[in-house]
């Protein structure tokens, strides 16, 4: 058996927008196929009789593939999220999460092909610009639920997480900031290893967002933001390197993608490269 690999991880909010769906729906699926990626993350996925974005994706998907809704008690759409992975999970389950009825992560726990486990979590907070209060309540579930669930393997956290870098919830994962006396340490992919750009995944310069922005058409205010607006809120993180010895971790590469218009969503997504080598013996200072 090898004990070396590499996991290339991706995550794209599919936007549940029925704008020009069949077309989009064309370019996912290509997206998908083009990029290949172990782990699949979409969020907004509708399944409706009108769209259901997960059969879409499942069944044209050699991954083994789970849906689950949210913001059920709300009235909207039959959306979610949903969870594709190379490897048949030993356990998947969902965890609601606090602070407000609708948002959860997904816990995924999979066996690699090096001989050793990981955590997936795929994560779907509060989206609201003023819920970051719940953001910030729901990073320390998902950091305390890491800390009982972890493996040999680093845990990979992604999603579609509607706050900047600067927020407190973004900086709290990333170890920047300590809240009620516990801290973390995930390392954010595209920091460590993107192009050196800002990597914007939400912004005017999608003519998705712009027209979002201009026209509302029922779907997003049109004062949700005021142009030119540039955001990245979409993330694949890592765990950090102390708490798993067992496994040498690099972040080879971190990419925006799904963003040269037309494109299949108003997100960008984030597709990540990773290199495990798991060691037979912990490193020296473990």
């Amino acid at each position: 058996m090898s004990k070396k690999m590499n996991l290339r991880v991706l995550t794209l909010n599919i936007w549940l927008d029925p704008r020009d769906r069949e077309k989009r729906d064309s370019l996912l699926l290509e997206g998908l196929r083009t990029f290949d990626a172990d782990i699949v993350f979409l969020q907004e996925v509708m399944r409706t009789p009108e769209r259901d974005a997960f059969k879409l994706v499942s069944d044209n998907s050699p991954l083994h593939w789970h849906h689950a809704s949210d913001y059920t008690q709300s009235g909207w759409p039959a959306w979610g999220t949903a969870v594709g992975t190379r490897w048949a999970p030993k356990s998947i389950d969902v965890h609601r999460l606090p602070a407000e009825d609708g948002p959860y992560v997904w816990e995924a726990v999979l066996p690699l092909p090096i001989g050793v486990d990981m955590l997936f979590l795929g994560a779907r907070p509060s989206f609201k610009f003023t819920r970051e209060a719940a953001r910030v309540e729901q990073a320390l579930f998902i950091t305390e639920l890491e800390e009982k669930r972890r493996q040999a393997a680093p845990t990979i956290l992604a999603g579609d997480f509607d706050a900047a870098p600067d927020q407190d919830c973004i900086r709290f994962y990333t170890g920047k900031s300590a809240i009620n006396g516990r801290s973390a340490a995930f390392r954010d992919s595209w920091a460590i290893a993107g192009d050196g750009t800002p990597g914007y995944t939400w912004t005017t310069d999608s003519p998705w967002v712009a027209r979002s922005v201009v026209d509302a058409q029922g779907i997003v205010p049109n004062y949700w933001v005021q142009e030119p607006h540039h955001r990245r809120i979409d993330y694949v993180f890592a765990g950090s390197t102390e708490n798993h010895l067992e496994v040498e971790s690099v972040i080879n590469s971190s990419k925006v993608v799904f963003n040269e218009y037309p494109t299949a969503s108003d997100h960008y997504g984030v597709l990540t490269e990773f290199e495990f080598n798991a060691l037979d013996k912990p490193t020296a200072w473990a």
